[in-house]
């Protein structure tokens, strides 16, 4: 891709953020509380809300797993892409220290000391 950039931060939140939801969603007061199908009176209108109600219930069910299932994986690409992040940073380094010139150990040499000696006085 070209001009892409993935912020690891903003997906973990995200993600977390779409776990939040997912938790307000299953924990919402109505899903816990039906009508009553029976006292509709009408069998035909008792049976089509029955069945209302079970596709609601299934239908919220599959919306909460998929906001689920999206936030992990935005977690999981932000743990990737920051990974990839330090893996691609430790190789730079890596290239840096090969490229850098190794510092020079000062060997002393008995033989120039006095030079030394009279340099400094």
């Amino acid at each position: 891709m070209i001009d892409f950039e993935a912020v690891p931060d903003e997906l973990s939140r995200a993600g977390d953020r779409l776990h939040d939801i997912t938790e307000m969603i299953t924990r919402q007061p109505a899903l816990k509380f039906k009508a009553m199908a029976s006292e509709a009176g009408d069998p035909v209108l008792v049976a089509a809300l029955e069945s209302f109600q079970e596709a609601s219930a299934h239908s919220v069910a599959v919306l909460a797993e998929d906001v689920w299932r999206l936030g992990g994986r935005l977690g999981e690409a932000a743990r990737g892409y920051r990974n990839g992040e330090e893996a691609a940073i430790e190789k730079v380094k890596a290239i840096e220290a090969a490229e850098s010139p190794a510092p020079r150990a000062i060997v002393f040499d008995s033989g120039n000391a006095n030079t030394i000696q009279a340099v400094l006085g």
